[in-house]
């Protein structure tokens, strides 16, 4: 039989004898161990923060692709404002004229009645508010009344465009110089016309007996006279002859200068 010191040399030379039995089998599952453990530290560290491409350990990552659809903008939205276009401008009108030779401003007349008488580019006169008579070419006239002393005597002319012209003039009723009242109103000594007729207008009482070189011309009922008489290149004597059944006369002339 063995010692008790020979049994436990035995029993320690056995355990090392399984221990070595064992040992690749060890040796396998630590290695095992090992590299398991090394792959799940290398994964950790390389997964990158949610919404950033930076991993744990500072290393830059691919980021992940996402499907977020990229940000709707939104257009402001246009007013269109349309704006009418611009009125053509209006014509320029074309002024208003007016010409009263007759009476003259500030005359004296012989006779309470009176021829009034111009042009126009108007479409209508009045004479102290009464319508004058307005011919195609514009010429009007208008006989009117007259009291003794001041009397004003208004022309206005209107047009189809609204507007309006005027003209004032001032005429005394005076006393007859003779037997017989009688006044030429038109035309004026020494007048310069372009046109080749010209008007010759007067008034005297209605019984009298007018000639215009020597050409005889009716008196109307206010004993206004009226005619027309052609006129030559040049200076023109006009002769105006008046006389009654009492034997009063009267004349005046006046030389009318025709410039065509």
């Amino acid at each position: 039989m063995f010692s008790k010191g020979v049994v436990g040399d035995l029993e320690q030379l056995m355990g090392i004898t399984r221990l070595k039995a064992f040992a690749p089998s060890l040796l396998l599952i630590l290695a095992l161990f090992l590299v398991f453990a090394l792959g799940c530290s290398s994964n950790q560290a390389a997964t990158p923060e949610p919404g950033t491409g930076v991993s744990k350990s500072g290393a830059t990552a691919t980021p992940f692709p996402t499907s977020t659809a990229p940000a709707r903008t939104i257009e402001p939205t246009k007013t269109v404002v349309s704006t009418p276009p611009s009125p053509s401008p209006a014509p320029a009108l074309e002024p208003l004229l007016l010409h009263v030779p007759a009476p003259v401003d500030e005359s004296g007349v012989e006779v309470g009645f009176v021829r009034v008488m111009g042009s126009t580019s108007g479409s209508s006169v009045t004479v102290n508010g009464l319508v004058a008579d307005l011919l195609p070419d514009g010429e009007f006239r208008r006989d009117i009344s007259l009291r003794d002393g001041v009397n004003l005597i208004e022309v206005v002319a209107l047009d189809d465009a609204g507007q309006a012209a005027s003209q004032q003039i001032v005429v005394f009723l005076v006393s007859p110089t003779a037997g017989l009242p009688f006044t030429l109103l038109h035309p004026l000594d020494g007048l310069e016309v372009s046109e080749p007729m010209i008007d010759v207008v007067g008034v005297t009482r209605p019984d009298t007996v007018i000639g215009v070189n020597d050409i005889p011309v009716e008196v109307n009922g206010s004993g206004i006279f009226s005619t027309t008489i052609a006129l030559e290149e040049g200076p023109n004597l006009l002769e105006v002859v008046a006389a009654d059944i009492e034997g009063n006369v009267r004349f005046q002339t006046s030389v009318v200068f025709f410039l065509p």
